[in-house]
Order: structure tokens, then sequence, then C-alpha cells
């Protein structure tokens, strides 16, 4: 009994240990790659909403009477001009259209030479008048010489009892012809901004959210109260430029870090999550398979003795019966005694062996005769189809006269009558295959003459690999009485059996007329039906009886893998290409 709860306790163990850590670096990850698509994610939003603002930024040098508004006030001295009614309106409607449907944006000023500030805000909160170089902002707009700037969180002093932080875009506003600085365009943006973006997206319930420039200069934070120092921890060199996921020890605390750097504005996006807050729900996992693990164990050990004794017994016997059905015994049954699940099995056992005998008998059996008798149909459709050509051959030259090469033509066709009547072996070999279609060469080339040439061109080693029975006579028949059986000057079959890694490609190939589109389409859709139409147009020639022949042979007897390939073109010949298993076996 010790040793049978020792043999229950140390899987259960194991597998609890294996599952706690697994799943726990599971979680971990999981974790890690969704908090790097969202990190990722907030990036490229932030991108895409500064590449807008951006765009908006250059608008102004498109606009001449704007451009003219702040030529006219670009010299520090006119400080005390102010703008006309005019061009306070036209101003106030450039920037009221820019702002339009973007919640976003808290204001956008042109700051004039002269300190002037045109903005959509109300005249009520926001001062007319600056110098910038008093502000700490500028220096970074200014240094950039009319880029584009991101400008981190500041509370910009030309606000009325606003006392806000914003972070703002800008860039240095020049004349396009003399490039002579007229003024800037400056975007302050809500912070509302990222809250906006982060809406959507769920992070952890503890951990801190932070988005810093290349210079770790504070843009957004959200913290829930696990990371009292994060500018101090920000500032420490351990989150450098580039994208990164890795685990970090804070304070003696392991943090999932996540950082997300966009190329195109600096900006680093910056997850931190406590390993211990990911863990929880693992730790609740942990105790519950523990606990789980006890009673079973104790339940096993109670009702391991019991079962055992009911289940062995007639386990036992179905094995036996198992081996017995393995060595071909369908016939085999097992006693059912109960009702239980053994004797459910046992049931399952006796329909299982009636099903494979009735599926042996009724499905293969039946399966392979339907087969056979099938490919005897189709093999009985090409013996009388090339005997009834030859024959009409052989009475041809007969009444010409020419007795001898008609004796030799009989000769030739009593060769192939033999081959074709005599064997019943479904394949043969290639070089028996080869021998009865140059009997049937011979006796087309006795009526042909020197019109017709046959090239055989077989790769070496191939003479004993097997092919179908009467495989390559109905395709020299198409290829010569379809192909070059209408020329004057004849024409050349070449007949072709090469290797292809685990295949035997066999070629019929000639140099006759060829084919058109619309036959080529007409033959592969013959290969479908299914009846027996003429491959060609005027219903003389009917090469696509043997072709269909020769096509279905070869599914039935290889499978739907292998294929009849059909090519040519008007006046370069046609080539019939069969694919089939190379066996060199028999």
């Amino acid at each position: 009994m010790i040793i049978f709860l020792l043999l229950i306790a140390f899987p259960l163990t194991i597998q609890g240990m294996i599952t706690y850590y697994d799943y726990s670096s599971s979680l971990e990850r999981r974790t890690a790659d969704y908090t790097v698509q969202i990190a990722d994610q907030v990036n490229r939003n932030l991108d895409r909403t500064l590449i807008e603002l951006q765009r908006l930024s250059l608008m102004p040098l498109y606009d001449q009477q704007l451009l003219a508004i702040l030529r006219q006030y670009s010299q520090p001295g006119l400080r005390q001009q102010r703008p006309t009614l005019e061009e306070m309106e036209k101003m106030s409607q450039y920037i009221s259209g820019a702002a339009y449907n973007r919640p976003e944006v808290k204001g956008i000023q042109f700051i004039t030479g002269s300190g002037y500030i045109f903005s959509n805000v109300d005249p009520n909160l926001i001062s007319f008048y600056i110098d910038p170089q008093k502000e700490s902002w500028y220096p970074r707009v200014k240094e950039a010489d009319g880029a584009f700037v991101v400008i981190p969180t500041h509370a910009p002093s030309y606000y009325f009892t606003d006392g806000q932080s914003y972070f703002s875009v800008a860039r240095l506003i020049r004349e396009p012809n003399t490039n002579n600085v007229l003024g800037m365009m400056k975007i302050d943006l809500k912070l509302d901004v990222f809250r906006q973006i982060l809406a959507n997206l769920k992070f952890a319930d503890e951990g801190s959210f932070m988005v810093v420039n290349g210079s770790n200069e504070p843009f957004f934070e959200e913290s829930k109260n696990i990371f009292t120092d994060t500018v101090e921890l920000v500032h420490s060199g351990r989150f450098p430029n580039e994208t990164r996921s890795d685990t970090i020890e804070i304070k003696g605390k392991k943090v999932l870090a996540v950082v997300d750097y966009s190329a195109y504005s600096g900006l680093k996006v910056i997850s931190l999550i406590p390993i211990e807050a990911l863990l929880k729900e693992t730790i609740r996992l942990r105790n519950f398979t523990m606990g789980l693990a006890g009673v079973c164990l104790i339940s096993g050990g109670l009702l391991a003795i019991y079962f055992s004794f009911r289940i062995t017994e007639p386990l036992l016997k179905l094995k036996q019966k198992m081996f017995r059905v393995e060595q071909g015994h369908f016939n085999e049954s097992v006693p059912v005694l109960s009702f239980d699940e053994i004797g459910q099995l046992g049931k399952g056992f006796n329909r299982m062996v009636e099903e494979i005998n009735r599926l042996v008998n009724e499905v293969y059996v039946i399966g392979l005769r339907e087969k056979e008798a099938e490919l005897a149909a189709l093999q009985s459709q090409i013996n009388p189809h090339f005997i009834y050509n030859t024959l009409e051959s052989i009475n041809m030259m007969a009444v010409r006269g020419r007795n001898a090469e008609a004796s030799e033509m009989v000769t030739a066709l009593g060769k192939l009558l033999r081959y074709t009547v005599d064997k019943y072996d479904r394949c043969v070999s290639l070089e028996e295959e080869l021998n009865a279609t140059a009997s049937y060469v011979k006796i087309l080339q006795v009526r042909y003459g020197e019109r017709l040439e046959v090239i055989f061109d077989v790769e070496e080693g191939l003479q004993q690999a097997a092919v179908p029975r009467l495989i390559f006579q109905p395709l020299v028949e198409n290829a010569i009485y379809h192909g070059i059986g209408d020329c004057e000057e004849g024409g050349t079959v070449w007949i072709t059996a090469a290797r292809f890694e685990n295949d035997l490609l066999l070629s019929v190939r000639d140099n006759g007329r060829g084919l058109t589109e619309r036959e080529l389409e007409r033959i592969q859709q013959s290969l479908q039906e299914p009846d027996y139409p003429s491959w060609e147009s005027g219903g003389r020639r009917r090469g696509g009886l043997a072709l269909r022949n020769i096509s279905q042979r070869i599914i039935l007897m290889f499978g739907q893998t292998y294929e009849l390939h059909i090519d040519g073109s008007p006046g370069e010949g046609t080539a019939v290409t069969l694919t089939i298993p190379i066996s060199l076996e028999g």
C-alpha cells in the first residue's frame, strides 16, 4: 500500500510542479507579448497623431495671406503694433479651421517675431504678447531651425489661471523664398490624448505606464502606487532607446519591463508590471492543485484496492481478444458480464470487431472487384480500337498489291495480338511495352514509308520498370494519325522514358500540326466528363477515347495524384506525358 501511494503521490507532485512553473512562465510570456503589443499600439497611435500635427504645421507655408500677416509682424521692434481687425479675423479663421474636430488640442498659437500671439484660445485666458527668449521650450524650437520638434510636458506661461501641463509640437515658420524667420507655430496638446489612446487598452491591475522621449524627459505617467520614484528610475539609464522586454529587479522585486521605442517621434513607451502581481492567479492555482492532489491521493488509495480486482480480470480477457484481432481473426468477441464501464468497453469492442469484419468483406473486397471490373472494361475498349485501325491499314496495302509488306504487317499484328490477348497482367515491364509499341510502329512505317520516323529514348536502368499494359500504343496512334498523318512531308515521333525522383515520366511527342488552345481545352474537358466526346472539332478525329481511357486507368491504378498531361501549340507538335510511380520490382 505504501508503494502504491508513492506511485500516486510522485507523479502528482511532479505534474503539479511542472504545471505550476509552466503556467507561470506561460502567463508571464503571454503578458509580456500582450504588453509589447499594447506599447507598440500606443506608439503607433502617437506616431499617427504626430504625423497629422506635422502636416498641420506645414500648411501655413502654402497660405500667402497668412505668411503676409506673419511677415508684417516678424520684427521684434513692432511689439507695440497691434494687428488690424481684418488680420485678426483672417488668422482666427485659419486657426479655428485647423483646430476643428481636434478635441485633444488645447490651443494652436502663431507667435510672431514681435512676440504677438494669434490663438484660438479665449482671449480672456491667454496673453497677447510673450518674449519667446524667456520660455524654457524656445531653445528646442530654435535648435530645430525650422524642423518639427516635440516638446515635453510643461506649463505654458501665456495661459492665465490655468496651471495645467501640456506637451507641444512646434516649428519655426520661414519665408519660402528668402528663408527668413517669420515666427513660429506651436500646438499645445492635452494629456488626455494619452488617456484616449489607453481607453480601449487593458493593462495589468498593478504597474506603471510612462511615455518619455529619448532624453528620458516625461510626457505622461500613470502609476498604480507601486513605484514612487519613477523619475529616478527612468533617469537611471536602464531603459535605452530601443524596443525590448525583459525581467529586471527594482528594490528587490522582479518586474516585467517592456519598452517600445519609436524611431519617428523618438518617444519611448515604458510599462512596468511586478511579477508578483502577475502570479497571483498562479499561486491560487498552485494551492488548489496541492489540495486537490491530497484529496485524490487519499481517495485513490482507498478506491484502488477495490477496483483493481474488478478491473484486472476482464481487461486481461479483453487484451487477449484484441491480440487475436491483431492477428486477423475478426470473429472474436468477449463475454459481457456487467453493465459498468468494463462491460460497455466489451460491448464496444464486439461492435468494433463486427464493423471491421463487415467493412473488410463488404467494402474492401467489393471495392477491389469494382476496380478490377472497371479496369477490364477500360482495357476492352482499347483493344478493338487499335485492332480495327491496324486491319484497315493491312486492307489498304493488300488492295494496292504490296503483298510482302502486308505479310510483315500481319506478322507484326500477330505479335500485338499475342501481347494484347494472351497476357492478363495489368502491369508489364517497360521493355515488353516498348517491344509491342515497336511492332505497332513497324506496321505504320510500312504504310507511311520514309514520311514516318519514330525515335525511342529510354533512360538506362528503366527497362524492367513496371508500367500499365497498352499505355504507349494509343498515344503513338494519336500522334501519327492526328499529328503528322496529314502532313505531306511527314514527321517524327519521340517515345521517351525517364526517371524523376520517385516517379516515372513516359512521354510521346510529335512535330506535327499541334493543337490550338480551344482543342487543348476540349481535351481537358473530355478527360473529366462522364461521356467520351471527340477532342477535335468536325467529328473526324476521336483521340479523346484513348486519352480518357489512359487517364482513367492511371487514376484507378495509382490514385488522383498521378495524371496525364497534354501540351501543344499550332505548328509546333503535341506532347502527352504520363506520370506514374516508379517500381523496379515488378
